[in-house]
């Protein structure tokens, strides 16, 4: 039986459908319009996965962020306000105990017959008046008055009185501020209070009365408000960076601690939370999880509205009439479109969305990325007009050379004022402290220094002729700010000069002051209109040593300032320190008439040693031309050089700091490194400069270091900068607390044969070459090379060393031997080996 032929036609018009029932077959526009309704689909899921994954991530940060400010920072700002309230709780206590001794004190400064019985020089009749005052007196332990200057030691007193006692007592005969002070006693403490006799006014006091209460007072209120939920330690801090820990009760480290002072006192309470009291301080996370919830929420929500608002569907241009399947009913306009669509030389652009079906608007291609276009490049910056700016000057420590065309001049000292000031004000400090000592260039440069300093838009504090420990003075004391510059050249000859810099506290060095003058070159400056004020800070420099460091006795000394700034301030230091002064080259001139101001030189010191013999004085010093430097000469004829004055205060400081930090250079005697482990510190040698030294200060959290040069940083009760001036008030004083003489007090530390400084003149632009050179192929046999800076050799019986100096065309020798013999046989090896490198060495030694 024959088939009947199928209908093409009938074929072509139906189609089976799910249920098996035939169904019109779609048109080619039709199935056109359902692919571009499936390719809308899958654009809109595949966009609304990528936002939810951002939402997703985004809520997971914000969720970490808010639990940190509403959880985290809740629980520690509770933690902290409990902390705060122990601890002010603990001084508020305190401070009316002190206040009820303080008032008590006052009343008996005011008695009448206290005053009369000081005036009658009586030391029964005081003693019958303090017995009658203190009768009856809560916690009062001792109560004593002494005339003017007849304060002594008393170790062996129930309240001793040791040099803190006797600097109270001085300190309140010259009514100036006495707080009250703790004064530890072995396991105990006392509290000291001293009063000018009569308490208050302008007149003369008759006397001191000091008063000295135990610590049992102060103790009981802490244990009235002892509990279990942190540490409590009662501190007593001058200018110690090592405040003292009079008591400490309890434990606790869970959070940071709290600090709360002592009105009217050297006093302080720290509070340091202990894990009870971080768990009482638990934050429930309730609000956390409800923002958070609301917030995930909202951004699957914006999630979805997005994905149907940047993916829709194309709105066709009028007459082509392309639509979605339900209203498609055109397929000759679909057909047309289509076609359209391929034909050749039609734009890519359409081509790409009429494909897609897609209409992506120019924001939305931005935040998806479909933008293919090249990147703009930034328009490059015009480039500044480079200048020459002589290298040599700018050295590692600071910027240093002779004044000639070629050097340091007044144009140049206004491009350093220009970059400097730039500088500052590009690391957040809007003003800076100018001083310069007395070179006869000095006011020049200064001018054009401050001059390019108020051009960038930099203000200037102008502290005058001044020595350059008191610019640093001057940069922890003013509230304007804590950047400086010193125009001097320290200890060359007349015809340099130059400048040290500070920025926010850090002594400028290497790479920063290679900046200075990258700068420079490149001419790029901020500008503006700084102001100018001038300031007088010697009175407070010298109130502030006065304030700290007591003489126990009387003392002769020679100050040589060798013509240069020291002389402005030095004999008035001394003298206000109670010392009879001679005073030798005080007198300013910038041609340093008499010897060049370098201590470190001997032939520099010779005057100052004559004449230390000739007025029978008890020690000379010998400052350098800015006063960061200091050399003593005793009247036996030695000179105590710097590595030597280490000792003594290592010495010192170790006794009442153990396991503190001592820095010293690589120039210093290895007996150093000795002495300062044999008294519990922890010796570490470091490069030569003032800058280096002050940075390694910094980073160690040093006590105490030093240069052999001169250069003597104390950190302990002071700044932590060199200040030769602040050194030898404090060798005075350990001095005058011992019953010796200087050469004596001196003779316990050991000496071995060496040498001073020996310079040997080398172009600048050689002698960092030739160092490095004698490092890679000088021959030592079995020393020990350190090459931090230069080249040391250690051996088992002595050390040389080689250095390229920072501030003049040399390199430095130092030698350091058990014997003669050896150092001989050290000056040999050196010599030999740098003849090697450079046999046109001038080798005199």
């Amino acid at each position: 039986m024959s088939k009947k032929p199928v209908s093409e036609h009938a074929d072509s018009a139906t189609e089976p459908s799910d249920d098996g029932a035939a169904k019109p077959r779609m048109t080619r526009a039709e199935r056109r319009a359902e692919e571009a309704q499936q390719q809308l689909y899958k654009k809109r899921h595949r966009l609304l996965f990528i936002l939810v994954g951002v939402t997703l991530a985004v809520n997971v940060l914000l969720g970490f962020l808010l639990y940190e400010s509403m959880v985290v920072q809740t629980e520690r700002d509770r933690v902290q306000q409990a902390a705060t309230e122990r601890a002010k709780q603990a001084a508020s206590g305190i401070e009316n105990y002190l206040a009820e001794r303080q008032a008590e004190v006052q009343q008996w400064a005011q008695s009448p017959e206290l005053l009369a019985a000081l005036q009658s020089a009586d030391p029964e009749a005081v003693a019958k008046v303090t017995a009658r005052l203190a009768a009856g007196s809560k916690d009062l332990i001792a109560l004593r008055a002494f005339r003017p200057g007849e304060a002594g030691i008393q170790p062996q007193h129930q309240a001793p009185l040791r040099y803190a006692e006797l600097d109270l007592i001085r300190r309140a005969v010259r009514r100036r501020e006495t707080l009250p002070e703790a004064a530890p006693l072995g396991d105990v403490w006392h509290l000291q209070y001293a009063s000018a006799v009569p308490a208050g006014g302008d007149t003369k006091a008759a006397g001191a009365l000091l008063a000295s209460y135990s610590g049992d007072g102060i103790n009981n209120i802490i244990d009235a408000g002892e509990d279990s939920s942190g540490k409590l330690v009662l501190r007593q801090e001058f200018s110690s960076p090592r405040p003292f820990a009079l008591r400490t009760d309890g434990a606790g480290q869970a959070a940071p601690a709290v600090t709360q002072k002592v009105a009217n006192s050297y006093l302080s309470v720290e509070y340091t939370p202990s894990a009870v009291l971080v768990q009482q301080s638990k934050e429930l996370p309730g609000m956390w999880i409800l923002v958070l919830s609301l917030a995930v929420t909202l951004g699957l929500v914006i999630s979805l509205l997005l994905s149907r608002l940047l993916v829709r569907p194309k709105q066709a241009p009028a007459g082509e009439g392309l639509t979605l399947p339900k209203q498609y009913t055109d397929a000759q306009a679909a057909a047309k479109t289509s076609e359209s669509v391929g034909a050749p030389g039609s734009d890519r652009s359409a081509l790409r969305q009429d494909i897609l079906d897609i209409e992506v608007i120019e924001e939305d291609e931005d935040i998806l990325g479909l933008d293919n276009s090249a990147p703009r490049a930034p328009a490059p910056a015009p480039a500044a007009k480079q200048r020459n700016v002589p290298d040599e000057v700018f050295r590692a420590y600071d910027i240093r050379g002779k004044v000639c065309p070629e050097g340091i001049t007044p144009e140049l000292a206004r491009d350093i004022g220009m970059a400097l000031g730039t500088e500052v004000q590009e690391q957040g400090e809007s003003s800076i402290i100018v001083a310069r000592d007395a070179r006869s260039h000095s006011p020049e440069l200064c001018e054009q220094l401050i001059a390019g300093l108020l051009a960038s838009g930099c203000n200037v504090i102008n502290i005058g002729v001044v020595p350059t420990p008191l610019m640093h003075f001057a940069t922890f004391e003013l509230n304007e700010t804590s950047s400086g510059v010193m125009v001097t050249a320290s200890h060359n000859s007349a015809e340099y000069n130059g400048f040290k810099m500070v920025i926010n506290g850090q002594t400028l060095s290497d790479v920063a002051i290679k900046d200075i003058r990258s700068r420079i070159a490149a001419g790029k400056y901020l500008t503006g209109d700084g102001q100018e004020q001038h300031i007088e800070v010697v009175a407070d420099y010298i109130d502030r040593i006065f304030s700290d460091v007591a003489l126990a006795g009387d003392i002769r000394i020679v100050v040589d300032a060798g013509n240069a700034v020291t002389g402005v301030v030095a004999p008035a230091l001394f003298e206000e320190l109670g010392c009879d002064v001679i005073p030798l080259y005080c007198e300013l001139d910038g041609s340093f008439p008499n010897h060049n101001p370098d201590p470190s030189i001997e032939a520099n010191l010779q005057d100052l040693l004559a004449k230390v013999r000739e007025s029978d004085a008890d020690i000379g010093v010998a400052f350098d031309g800015d006063g960061d430097r200091l050399v003593v000469v005793t009247p036996a004829g030695k000179i105590i050089w710097p590595d030597h004055l280490l000792m003594l205060f290592a010495k010192d400081i170790l006794s009442r700091n153990p396991g503190a930090d001592v820095l010293f250079d690589v120039k210093c005697s290895k007996q150093l490194n000795q002495i300062v482990s044999g008294y519990g510190g922890r010796p570490i040698m470091w490069k030569t400069g003032h800058s280096h030294m002050k940075l390694k200060m910094a980073e160690t959290g040093a006590l105490l270091g030093g240069e052999y040069s001169g250069h003597i940083f104390i950190k302990e009760r002071w700044y932590g900068f060199d200040d030769g001036l602040y050194t030898a008030a404090r060798l005075l004083e350990i001095i005058t607390l011992r019953d010796q003489s200087i050469d004596d007090v001196f003779a316990a530390f050991p000496t071995l044969p060496s040498t001073p400084e020996i310079r040997v003149a080398v172009p600048e632009a050689d002698k960092f070459a030739l160092v490095e050179k004698l490092i890679a192929e000088g021959e030592f046999q079995n020393g020990k090379a350190t090459t931090i800076d230069g080249l040391r050799v250690d051996f088992s019986k002595g050390w040389g060393l080689v250095r390229a100096s920072n501030t003049g065309a040399e390199i430095t020798l130092r030698f350091e031997a058990e014997s003669e013999a050896v150092l001989e046989k050290l000056k040999l090896l050196f010599k030999r080996e740098l003849k090697k490198i450079d046999n046109t060495l001038q080798l005199d030694f």
